[in-house]
């Protein structure tokens, strides 16, 4: 028998000004692309400039190897795994390089960062799993 904290979710799509909010309001996500050694996923800490994403890499790393000139997914989200709700927000853009660090992307790993990614949002998505009862459809967990 499923008890009420059991119970799953209902898919909410969020507005695009819900989007930008969210997405400003984490400061890591996961760049996604499919490249030389197939479909890449990297967790990267980033800043929202305008309507792109911005972040920093090594000029050497296979990230800017194979993201530069290519269409690339961005995906940053919130998750609650006792209560089963959370959020997520997906762009979609091409991203090329900037070839001076980017301001505002403050790398958390070392290494020479310097190179600037920048991906110009094409597409903005995202959606939110609320409780099922709440009518509002915020949620009320992980609001920026």
């Amino acid at each position: 028998m499923q008890t009420p904290d059991d119970r799953p979710g209902r898919l909410v799509e969020l507005s695009e000004d819900e989007c930008w909010e969210l997405l400003r309001s984490r400061p890591v996500g996961r760049v996604a692309w499919s490249g030389m050694h197939g479909v890449s996923v990297v967790p990267v800490n980033f800043a929202v400039d305008g309507d792109a994403v911005v972040l920093r890499t090594t000029p050497y790393s296979v990230m800017a190897r194979d993201c530069a000139g290519r269409e690339v997914a961005f995906e940053v989200d919130a998750i609650d795994e006792d209560s089963r709700l959370g959020w997520s927000v997906v762009v979609r853009g091409r991203c090329e390089r900037e070839e001076r660090a980017t301001e505002g992307v403050h790398p958390w790993a070392t290494g020479s960062r310097v190179l600037g990614l920048r991906i110009e949002v094409r597409s903005l998505t995202g959606r939110r799993i609320v409780a099922v009862d709440d009518q509002r459809g915020r949620g009320g967990f992980l609001t920026a």
